[in-house]
């Protein structure tokens, strides 16, 4: 989809702090954190953000990508657990939320709609080197 973020994203036209990638998905931090970490995992190629308009094979697929980068995150990050959204809202082209989750607040506060302080490119690349990079 020409004017998708995502899509771009996917293709290296727009820079982003990648953490992971395998054959058809990229993860990278987002921009907008709710919690240090904060991830979204989305496909290499435009899928419907509605969850289950998609084929079961994308589903697992993008869910097992998911699962590996929140492996990522507990290691590298040492957080107790990743939380996970999947709404399909905001952008339209399918993507999972990963939201590290270290126990100093509540799960709602982690997983709110407010956004916190919106970090630097610096801080992001620290924080991209920190968790390191992970390709299948």
């Amino acid at each position: 989809m020409k004017d998708c973020i995502f899509c771009k994203i996917a293709k290296r036209e727009i820079p982003s702090g990648i953490i992971y990638e395998d054959e058809t998905h990229i993860s990278f931090l987002d921009i907008n954190p709710t919690t240090e970490g904060m991830t979204v995992v989305i496909t290499k190629k435009h899928h419907d953000s509605d969850l289950y308009s998609n084929d079961t094979a994308v589903i697992c697929a993008i869910m097992s990508a998911a699962k590996n980068t929140a492996g990522l995150l507990k290691e590298r990050l040492g957080c107790e657990r990743v939380l996970t959204a999947v709404e399909g809202l905001e952008i339209d082209h399918l993507h999972v939320k990963l939201y590290p989750y270290y126990g100093n607040r509540s799960a709602a506060d982690t997983l709110t709609e407010h956004i916190g302080q919106k970090p630097t490119k610096e801080y992001l690349k620290n924080l991209a080197d920190r968790i390191g990079f992970l390709k299948i």
